[in-house]
């Protein structure tokens, strides 16, 4: 147990002292379970979602000079220069990365930046080269044009393909050399992006599990829909390539996410949903543009779904600029029961990461106390970055100072390799952080109880017994003991709780609740509101010093579902949530002698969400 007072100096604490505790969480080699995983694993934490000079949208706003090589080299421990002069490096360096910049820009970064081609001197050309904000746009084919197609070409047919063919060689060169496999692992990815009305997106990070792989990165000039690319990745990713694709930002999809009917209306075949289920394994919950698990006002009272919350709940007919259920996690987690229950395919089972998507060229940089934005010119100022102009209704764009530094992808597996960690993926032994180096896993099965924590070899246990997080328990279980297994950030604050998020069906209607089943201290939950107490924790808001009251470094805890229906679909998750801390947008505003920005929150809890285990009844 870690009690008394700790100023913002804690996040100095050393890297030695950081690995020491989530690497004594794994326990010695045992056979794997039947979902893939074994006692062995070890987390890692990575990020698959950010941008270089590469992406239109980061060249433009001033990402002019940083490179893939870059975003590896910061990956791995190394300094970078960023807009503006300032000069970056991370903390504690990352174990894996993906460069993942847009492939609608792979054309125009030839064509606008090598004489040689035909249409470099084009006004759309000129324009990119020149910073022009409004060719984003342009070049994206409009907010809603589908298919997507440019507006202000700079090459057509197969020139287009061409140009993009040479940037995803280069892509594919630079994650090749910089993989170091025991150090940082490095995956070949991109990331689709079709576009959507008012700044929406339905967009993926294409990660491949080895050098294997196309030689085109599909984009949304050539399929513009999912389906499309699903069916791409059947035909083009055969032999030994492998890949995942990985939705994020559902929050932006303004309900579209987790429909069974495409943008245009059509219904999904069972072909698209079966390709769905198969190659999206894992979904981002957390990153700069906001949280996508869950939303206040939606589904289950739970006072923590305003964690970085950035739009409101669609109220009456809005559908664009808020959040429906077809915009969160949950929502999705419980359309996917519906789904199995009315086809028996469940395309909507994720494992859970988190990511940046910073524009900086800048993976992994996650720090609140380092947060230097993440879109060259947009951000690089103090004064830029506390700004809240222009949206006191929270309908209109969100200014910068609603965004968060992002999150962390977090894996379990048996060594930092590329095998070893795209295995992770797909099987969805997964965790996401909010951030910090936070680590958690869940156990679930009717063969694990609460004596197994005392033995000194219980992970191993319980991969032999039941079901790791990410996989299916068995039909036919009897009520299931989940086992969690949280530790924190040594650089961060202590942990506060840890909770059970279930959803099920309920004479075929989606529910939701939310269970303190582990509080700092041994607390007991509160009998009538189920939470656990005050653990007296808190933060002087003059000097973000803090007094971590009962916190703790470790959680162990056993739950056993008193709910349970054996008739019932289910999922289940675990999160585990620190104690508060000042959020960036207060530690700058501190240091820059100013006030905090009006109608942000100035403290929060950063927190961890492990992938959920999924219960079928027998039919």
């Amino acid at each position: 147990m870690n009690q008394g007072h700790s100023t913002i100096g804690a996040y100095g604490i050393a890297i030695a002292s950081a690995f020491a505790l989530v690497c004594s969480l794994a326990e010695a080699a045992s056979p794997e379970d039947a979902a893939g995983g074994s006692s062995s694993s070890h987390p890692y934490f990575g990020e698959l979602h950010v941008h270089t000079h590469v992406s239109m949208d980061a060249f433009i706003v001033g990402d002019r000079a940083n490179t893939p090589e870059d975003a590896y080299r910061f990956a791995r421990g190394e300094e970078i220069e960023i807009f503006g002069g300032r000069k970056i490096r991370l903390a504690r360096p990352l174990d894996f990365v993906a460069v993942t910049d847009h492939s609608e820009s792979f054309a125009e970064f030839q064509i606008c930046h090598d004489e040689r081609w035909p249409g470099y001197t084009t006004d759309m050309c000129r324009r990119v080269r020149a910073g022009d904000g409004s060719v984003f746009g342009l070049a994206w084919g409009g907010v809603a044009a589908w298919p997507a197609r440019r507006l202000a070409p700079t090459c057509t047919g197969e020139e287009c393909r061409e140009a993009a063919k040479v940037t995803w060689s280069l892509m594919r060169d630079v994650a090749d050399r910089f993989n170091e496999p025991g150090r940082l692992t490095t995956f070949i990815g991109y990331e689709y992006s079709p576009a959507l009305t008012n700044g929406g997106m339905m967009h993926r990070n294409v990660i491949f599990a080895n050098a294997d792989v196309p030689d085109h990165a599909m984009s949304a000039f050539d399929v513009a829909m999912e389906d499309g690319l699903w069916a791409w990745l059947d035909d083009a990713c055969t032999g030994s390539c492998d890949v995942v694709a990985i939705p994020h930002n559902m929050n932006y999809s303004w309900g579209l996410a987790f429909r069974l009917e495409k943008r245009d209306g059509k219904p999904y075949t069972d072909k698209d949903l079966s390709r769905r289920a198969r190659y999206e394994t894992v979904a981002e919950i957390f990153q700069i543009k906001g949280a996508s698990e869950c939303a206040v006002g939606l589904g289950a009272p739970d006072e923590e779904c305003a964690f970085n919350q950035l739009w409101p709940v669609c109220e009456g007919s809005e559908t664009n600029l808020c959040e429906g259920q077809g915009s969160t996690i949950r929502g999705g987690l419980a359309r996917g029961l519906e789904a199995e229950a009315e086809n028996g395919l469940n395309p909507f089972k994720l494992g859970f990461i988190g990511s940046t998507d910073n524009h900086n060229a800048a993976p992994g940089s996650t720090d609140e106390w380092a947060y230097e934005g993440q879109g060259g010119a947009l951000d690089d100022t103090v004064e830029k970055r506390l700004s809240v102009a222009g949206r006191p209704d929270r309908k209109g764009s969100p200014a910068a100072a609603y965004y968060n530094p992002g999150g962390l992808a977090g894996v379990w597996a048996e060594e930092n390799t590329r095998p070893a960690i795209f295995a992770a993926l797909k099987r969805r032994q997964t965790f996401a952080t909010s951030g910090p180096r936070l680590a958690i896993r869940l156990f679930a099965g009717d063969r694990l109880s609460n004596d197994l924590l005392a033995e000194a070899n219980w992970p191993s246990m319980a991969y032999a017994l039941g079901t790791a997080m990410g996989g299916d328990l068995p039909r036919g279980s009897r009520a299931p003991t989940f086992l969690v297994e949280a530790s924190r950030d040594p650089a961060s604050a202590a942990l506060f709780k840890v909770q059970i998020v279930k959803g099920w069906l309920e004479n075929g209607v989606p529910q939701e609740a939310v269970v303190d089943i582990a509080c700092a201290g041994g607390a007991a939950p509160d009998a009538k509101t189920g939470r656990c107490p005050d653990n007296g924790a808190s933060v002087d808001l003059a000097t973000c010093s803090r007094d971590e009251g009962v916190g703790v470094d470790a959680f162990q805890v056993a739950w056993t579902d008193p709910h349970f229906d054996p008739k019932a679909r289910a999922y289940y998750y675990a999160r585990v949530l620190e104690n508060p801390t000042c959020r960036w947008s207060t530690l700058q505003a501190h240091a820059d002698n100013r006030e905090p920005p009006r109608g942000l929150p100035a403290t929060q809890r950063e927190r961890a969400w492990s992938s959920p285990v999924w219960y079928s009844p027998d039919r």
